[in-house]
This record gives structure tokens, C-alpha cells and sequence, in this order.
């Protein structure tokens, strides 16, 4: 199913909300990525300004978007810088004024989809065309399949990262193992911290240190903020003790601690295997339903 349409033009102008949907900062742009084969491609993410600093807001963490602003699930905030990453287009800065033949990308409009590949979807582009007899454009609105060369990953790098996107973690890991080692990064690397995070937890420790060789440490902590606390507190333990350290430093310092509460305890014991989250059930639950 598709809810109603709403233009990026507009997006880029809205502010970005906390949970309580008071103004933390303002949206600058939108993130999309390649959908596979012939889907349409999905938004990723916003970059907004929130004190001063460019950042990337993933399109996970937004609880609403509409005319009033893109409000937060949580109020947590990440305030790393944004930083592009292969195969991801910038509807702002890459997309709009476009040229597509005689015409030009003057919007895009996006759309809330439910189902298979849920999240917000590029769905339609409106184009604009001047003439000379005319100084006023004329617009029309065009599936996105139109302008799909706008949108069409740039390299087999970001072609295989958009493939795997919408896949379950665990086949994710099947095709990721089944790659030469170097390859494995390049992929690794195009994907978002989300995804990344989610074959991490599929794949044995010794693998994972493998895959995360060379990331530097900024997406290093991102995509670690991405995981369940034992699955990290398993692939930190596995690290050489300087490298965790500096890790660790790196890391939120709530989340920071926890992780250290948690490698205090030895391997195999409860401790290590326990998790800081609050698990909630309703008073008619089941022990299965936990």
C-alpha cells in the first residue's frame, strides 16, 4: 500500500522534530539509495543542521513526516558529521535541476510504502520545460521509472549493496561469505550502518573483525551503535585490548559503559550473556511471547 504523496521541495524546508516535536534542527536534504532490479529507489535518510553541524539522520529513527516537520522516534540524536557513501544520491544537491532531455528535474515526490520493502520510496518526478515563445514552464508529473538513469547505482559495488538491502540479514551473510575477502569490504563498506550492523550479528566473531578491518573509527562506532548489546559485547571481546580501548573511548558514554559492565563478566558465564534492555510484557503474556 501507498500513502499520499510529498514533494522532497518541501522536505528540504521542514524542521526536524524531537519526540516530543519541539525543533532541534532543520532538514537540508534526502539520502536515497538504488532499489533492486526494477523498485523504486528508497530514502535512507535526511541530512539536517542541529547545532550547527551537518548530519545524517536515518529514515528508521523518523516516527512521522509531513507538513509539520520530521519528528524523531526517540530523542536520541547522533551528531556525527554527514559523510556520502557510495551509491547514495543526494535528492537536493544531485537530482533536482537535472537535465532529462529538453526538460528538467524541478521535484520529486515521495511515498510511504507498506509491505515487502516498507519506508519512504521515490515514486513520481516532476519535470519543468521552457520555450522561448514561452518564459512561463509548463510541468508534468512522470513515474520515476522515467528518470530511472538518475538513480541507477554508479558502480557493481553499489549495484550488489542495493541488491542485498532489502534481504533477510542471515541470506545477506550466505552472499557476503560466499565473496572473495576484499570484496566483501567494498560491499561491507557501501552499506548503511543499519544493514551493516545486522550481517555483523549474523556472522562469527573471527569474520566479523575480518569485515570491519580498514573502516575507520567514526563508522566503526556508528554501526556498532547499530547492534544489540550482546552481540557487540562478543565481537569487542574478540578485539586486541588496544583496539577495544580506543573503541571503546570512541563509542557513546552510556553505551560505552554498558559494554564494559558487560566484557567484565567472563565468557560463557550469565553475566556475558545477559542484556541491559528492558523487556516489557503484557500481564496475559505467554511464555512463549517472551
Amino acid at each position: 500500500m501507498v500513502g499520499e504523496l510529498i514533494y522532497a521541495f518541501r522536505v528540504m524546508r521542514l524542521p526536524l522534530l524531537d519526540a516530543g516535536g519541539a525543533p532541534i534542527g532543520k532538514i537540508d536534504d534526502i539520502v536515497v539509495v538504488p532499489g533492486r532490479a526494477t523498485e523504486a529507489p528508497k530514502v535512507l535518510g535526511f541530512v539536517a543542521t542541529s547545532q550547527r553541524r551537518s548530519i545524517f539522520v536515518s529514515a528508521s529513527r523518523i516516527a512521522s513526516l509531513d507538513n509539520s516537520g520530521a519528528r524523531l522516534k526517540s530523542w536520541d540524536v547522533d551528531l556525527n558529521p554527514f559523510r556520502p557513501r557510495e551509491g547514495e544520491r543526494l535528492l537536493g544537491r544531485e537530482i533536482l535541476d537535472q537535465k532529462v532531455g529538453d526538460e528538467t528535474v524541478s521535484d520529486v515526490a515521495l511515498a510511504l510504502h507498506s509491505g515487502r520493502a516498507p519506508g519512504w520510496h521515490l515514486t513520481k518526478v516532476r519535470l519543468a520545460k521552457r520555450s522561448l515563445l514561452n518564459p512561463r514552464p509548463s510541468y508534468r508529473l512522470v513515474d520515476w521509472e522515467h528518470t530511472a538513469h538518475l538513480f541507477a547505482p554508479a558502480t557493481a559495488t553499489a549495484a550488489e549493496a542495493a541488491r542485498l538491502r532489502d534481504m533477510h540479514p542471515s541470506d545477506v551473510a550466505a552472499v557476503i561469505r560466499a565473496l572473495p575477502l576484499d570484496q566483501r569490504r567494498l560491499v561491507a563498506s557501501a552499506m548503511d550502518d543499519e544493514r551493516l550492523a545486522d550481517l555483523l550479528e549474523e556472522l562469527p566473531e573471527d569474520e566479523q573483525l575480518r569485515l570491519i578491518e580498514g573502516l575507520d573509527m567514526e563508522r566503526l562506532t556508528n554501526v556498532f551503535e547499530e547492534m544489540e548489546f550482546d552481540d557487540l559485547a562478543d565481537l569487542l571481546a574478540q578485539m586486541p585490548g588496544e583496539q577495544r580501548s580506543r573503541v571503546l573511548d570512541a563509542m557513546d558514554d552510556d553505551d560505552a559503559e554498558t559494554m564494559r559492565q558487560l566484557l567484565s563478566h567472563a565468557e560463557g558465564t550469565a553475566g556475558s550473556l545477559m542484556t541491559p534492555d528492558i523487556i516489557v510484557l503484557s500481564p496475559d503474556a505467554t511464555v512463549a511471547d517472551a
